[in-house]
């Protein structure tokens, strides 16, 4: 599957990052699971909005930043070019040379969504067997298609999850969302 955003879209992002940084991104990075020595995977890592302010946390840790789009990898490179413990990968999570069992947490913002069924069948396995065991999976998508949710939610659970928490919360400009974390059993 590949894709690559418009310049339109790329614009709206660096706008909505700018006007609304602390109450869309640096919340939701904040309500992560994360102490400081984690190893971290932003899968769909778009221009980096959240890895931004994961990566301030990551004392000791690191994050792996991963987006199937060369043009959203290199916005997210430049968005965190001062930030530190923080690589890169382009490419689809289940072809790339990532280590099974290596990340305290994956989080994904506003990604699952637009990910085809026919894809989330091979991804979310792929994620359960990249977690360490107890490893959390975090994702945050729009509400506005709760038929997708409720499908991205059965993968999730079909797949070794178990749900530890969840909230609906209203995002400036991006509506009522859903915020669930999951166990890996």
């Amino acid at each position: 599957m590949k894709y690559e955003p418009s310049n339109l879209e790329v614009l709206l992002t660096k706008l909505a990052f700018k006007f609304y940084e602390k109450a869309v991104y640096k919340e939701y990075a904040d309500r992560l699971p994360i102490t400081g020595h984690e190893s971290v995977l932003d899968f769909g890592s778009g221009m980096g909005t959240v890895a931004y302010y994961v990566s301030k946390r990551l004392i000791q840790g690191n994050l792996v930043c991963l987006d199937i789009s060369s043009k959203w990898l290199e916005a997210c490179r430049k968005n965190l070019r001062r930030c530190g413990h923080v690589s890169f990968m382009h490419g689809d999570i289940y072809s790339l040379p990532l280590k099974d069992e290596s990340f305290d947490l994956i989080y994904c913002h506003f990604v699952l969504h637009d990910v085809a069924d026919s894809e989330l069948v091979k991804i979310i396995p792929v994620m359960a067997g990249l977690l360490k065991p107890k490893g959390t999976l975090a994702i945050r998508e729009p509400l506005r298609d709760t038929g997708k949710i409720k499908v991205i939610q059965n993968f999730i659970e079909q797949n070794g999850f178990e749900k530890k928490d969840s909230r609906v919360t209203d995002v400036p400009h991006m509506n009522t969302t859903l915020e669930s974390v999951y166990i890996k059993s």
